[in-house]
């Protein structure tokens, strides 16, 4: 894959922690595509009309590329079984083969092996350092199970100073990995990767498990259809910028909203926090996490969650390509969320009319991107319960790698739609 870079706005404070160069043990990873801590709103924009479109560039048109076969790129032998802790997915993995060496300083290596991700590949052991960590709400990926980690470099602080895009150390590495049931078992599909290489660069990559779970190979190109996981696909690497372009400085779910969330698990801000791996520019307090809740009922909390990691922290956001319709649950000055009525979503949704129409919807009808009481002429509703056919101009939500409607979050939305009485603090449906 290509490497582009893009500058950041703006260079580190002076007298910010730097981040220390990776452990001499740890090789090097991934193929890159930058995102820097200015990606313009009109280079995305761009960027996701040309894809949306006409797919990707002639350059970047992706092509097909099977399965990495077992005996590609096999595994260490396993040591012993992996535990359910470690989420073991196929199982053991296969007996050794030849297998060329992870290099050092290789900033494209073609195994998961060398990434820094497990201290023992074939055990399935993840190394010193490297945290898992669980969002309170996560984005939807067809029904996958997914696991995620972050490696911080020692002595690196995340700078937190704008709550709403966080800036990570070089160095840092994040992995997550989907997986699906098959015959009764669940099946490691493929672990991505973003690591910090550069204040200006990310890399990533995409490593895709042999059926026999034995190895994990990159794929650039990306596998339309996965064998024996009916509907799955796992996306071009280029797609990926598509929605990592919304963020300043690249992750996505490594973030304060879905961190201080009651529901979020392993690494949380909480920890963060306590561990010292938070920090400003100018050493202002951090904001409890209570002040970072996702405001309302139960109701509500679900619905914005949802529409939150969904939509709103890739595109419906001031700095993404949908800036008319807004979803991200944005954090104010004071550190603080707020309630309901204050979230973007409430202001730039409720009531304002919507381009989108079903077929056969007649002329005089009019529909609104959230209508209350009322959800079939809600269309943020029907752009989440469809999923449009190949080539076809794109209307649904999320619009990239989902094949399947997310019918509980579909069901969420249409709850707190339909609870939008005047009592609760909604306004009366347009006409």
């Amino acid at each position: 894959m290509e490497r582009a870079r893009s500058r950041h706005a703006g260079s580190a404070p002076d007298g910010a922690p730097r981040a220390r160069s990776l452990d001499q043990a740890v090789t090097s990873t991934s193929s890159s595509i930058t995102s820097g801590r200015l990606w313009q709103a009109a280079t995305a924009s761009l960027l996701l009309a040309t894809c949306a479109s006409a797919g990707c560039s002639a350059k970047e048109t992706p092509r097909t590329e099977p399965l990495p076969a077992p005996d590609r790129l096999a595994a260490v032998p396993s040591a012993r079984r992996a535990t359910p802790d470690e989420r073991a997915g196929a199982g053991p993995p296969a007996a050794a083969r030849d297998l060329p060496p992870c290099k050092e300083g290789d900033e494209d290596p073609p195994d998961l092996r060398c990434t820094g991700l497990y201290s023992d590949f074939g055990a399935r052991t993840i190394a010193a350092g490297v945290r898992e960590f669980k969002p309170a709400f996560e984005l939807w990926s067809d029904g996958a199970e997914k696991t995620r980690w972050i490696y911080l470099p020692p002595g690196s602080t995340i700078d937190v100073s704008r709550m709403n895009d966080w800036s990570f150390p070089v160095g840092t590495r994040l992995w997550k990995e989907f997986r699906m049931p098959v015959a009764g078992a669940s099946r490691r599909l493929e672990t991505r990767l973003l690591w910090k290489t550069a204040e200006d660069r990310w890399t990533r990559a995409t490593y895709v498990w042999s059926e026999d779970g034995a190895s994990a190979v990159q794929v650039k190109a990306g596998v339309p259809r996965v064998p024996g996981v009916e509907g799955y696909a796992i996306p071009a690497q280029v797609d990926c910028i598509r929605c990592h372009a919304g963020k300043t400085d690249n992750p996505l779910g490594f973030e304060a909203v879905q961190l201080a969330a009651p529901e979020a698990r392993g690494l949380t801000y909480a920890e963060l926090v306590q561990r010292g791996l938070l920090s400003t520019t100018f050493g202002a307090a951090l904001p409890d996490a209570a002040a970072l809740a996702v405001p309302g009922s139960a109701t509500e909390r679900s619905a914005l969650g949802l529409l939150h990691v969904n939509c709103g922290v890739s595109c419906h956001h001031p700095l993404g390509v949908a800036t008319h319709f807004e979803m991200r649950l944005s954090i104010d000055a004071a550190g603080q969320v707020g309630d309901v009525r204050g979230t973007r979503v409430y202001q730039t949704a409720i009531n304002q009319p919507s381009k989108l129409r079903p077929p056969g919807a007649p002329p005089e009808a009019r529909y609104y991107r959230i209508r209350p009481l009322d959800p079939d002429r809600s269309t943020v509703v029907r752009a989440m319960s469809r999923r449009d056919a190949p080539g076809a101009p794109p209307e649904q939500m999320p619009p990239l790698a989902t094949h399947r409607v997310d019918e509980a979050s579909v069901a969420a939305v249409r709850a707190w739609i339909a609870a939008m009485t005047p009592a609760a603090g909604y306004p009366p449906a347009a006409p």
